[in-house]
């Protein structure tokens, strides 16, 4: 083979060599710069949620706490101040709750909204049973009776709904993370 026909060919085997590599390399950063972009979404919509979550479960809590005090309150003889200050307390928070309630369902999935909007009518519920008890007159030791029976029931009922919001939403965000970690970079 001609000297001239050997450096020729060399270097054309030369460029193509280094178009591959250049495109090879090229694709390889693109595909590690859309992995970190998925990774990121994954990470900032899982952080969102978490905070969506948060900021529904803390006013919830308060309010269930304000409530209970309020029930408290019917025992024994009527701490009427205590009542009506504790109902005002709740109404609040399940303010607050509602507001929160519609950022849990904008972010999802379905099965968290619904365990929320489950805590959030039990709150109601027993909001709605305390105003009934507190209109109630105060002699009707009978009728108080079955009042707070009631209420011991939602306290417990709603209890068992905040634990089920709980574990539904860790399973969320839990599922979350494992989506992004099977599918690697998010296809």
């Amino acid at each position: 083979m001609d000297q001239g026909i050997a450096a020729l060919l060399g270097a054309t085997l030369g460029v193509l060599g280094t178009v591959l590599a250049s495109t090879v390399t090229s694709w390889s950063n693109r595909q590690q710069v859309q992995a970190q972009l998925q990774s990121e979404k994954a990470q900032w919509h899982r952080q969102t949620r978490r905070d969506a979550y948060s900021a529904f479960l803390a006013p919830a809590s308060e309010a269930q706490t304000a409530l209970k005090a309020a029930g408290r309150a019917f025992v024994g003889t009527r701490d009427t101040p205590e009542v009506e200050g504790r109902l005002r307390e709740a109404e609040d928070h399940l303010q607050n709750a509602r507001t929160a309630c519609a950022h849990v369902a904008i972010e999802g999935p379905e099965t968290v909204e619904r365990a929320a909007r489950r805590v959030y009518t039990s709150l109601r519920s027993m909001q709605t049973n305390l105003l009934a008890l507190a209109d109630s007159p105060e002699n009707t030791t009978h009728r108080n009776a079955s009042f707070l029976e009631h209420h011991a029931i939602e306290v417990a009922a709603l209890s068992e709904r905040t634990r089920e919001f709980t574990a539904i939403a860790r399973k969320a965000l839990t599922e979350t993370t494992e989506h992004q970690s099977a599918h690697g970079r998010g296809e």
